[in-house]
């Protein structure tokens, strides 16, 4: 493993697995506005070099990441700004980004691991959104994302009601996809990695923009692609298929 660390936010390259780290501990890996936008460059890095099929973000220490840092970062002028743009990038960037979950994950920590694709919590992991506690609004995407991921039930209890959802009722709904430490959550990733490169951003980009012009266009190019001829020939070869992502 390669890498290159900065400030608040580190990046590596494990293989083809780009794993992404807030490196605060001491602050529970809280965000400001310099925060978000650290993290949105390490994202942009990671799918800006040839070969990267997954991204593993995690969170150094016990906390996933505490949220908004509420001693002044989340009232700054700049921060909505910053943080819809890092919300918007791990939902855009065409390679699956994979939440590792090893502890609480607060307010603005939850909107991150909500705009993941998906979620690997381990025996520590919580979240919730404290907004009712703090007079705090929410903008529709995060509402909207948290009843597709968590259920209408999930979603009303932890925003109206200000209820933590822990690790076990996270698998029940599906809000997590596994249960497990950060080695099997890289583990997960580098087999999400295996995947075919334009199926798996054809699914990302359908699943969360469905409503895309592109995607019949892209569906096609899909098809016609070479993977597909790797993946056919490789099963009659009765071998793994070597994706090039063309």
């Amino acid at each position: 493993m390669v890498g290159m660390t900065e400030n608040a936010v580190s990046l590596e390259i494990d293989g083809r697995v780009a794993v992404v780290t807030l490196t605060r501990p001491d602050r529970r890996n809280a965000l400001d506005a310099e925060v978000c936008t650290q993290l949105t460059a390490a994202l942009e890095d990671a799918t800006s070099r040839g070969g990267i099929r997954a991204i593993l973000l995690r969170g150094e220490g016990p906390a996933f990441c505490a949220g908004a840092n509420l001693k002044g970062g989340v009232y700054a002028d700049n921060f909505f700004a910053a943080l819809e743009k890092m919300l918007t990038t791990v939902t855009d960037v065409p390679v699956p980004v994979i939440a590792d979950i090893q502890g609480p994950a607060v307010g603005a920590g939850c909107q991150l691991a909500l705009a993941c694709d998906l979620r690997v919590m381990g025996e520590g992991a919580v979240t919730w959104v404290p907004a009712v506690q703090h007079g705090f609004a929410l903008d529709p995407w995060t509402v909207n994302r948290a009843v597709e991921l968590l259920g209408g039930t999930h979603a009303r209890n932890m925003l109206v009601a200000g209820a933590k959802v822990d690790r076990d009722a996270a698998l029940t709904c599906g809000f997590a996809i596994q249960p497990g430490t950060s080695e099997e959550a890289l583990a997960f990733a580098h087999r999400v990695s295996e995947h075919a490169p334009l199926s798996t951003a054809w699914f990302k980009k359908a699943l969360n923009h469905p409503e895309a012009p592109e995607l019949a266009d892209e569906a096609r190019a899909c098809w016609a692609s070479r993977d597909v001829q790797e993946a056919r020939t490789a099963r009659a070869d009765r071998r793994a298929p070597v994706f090039e992502g063309r």
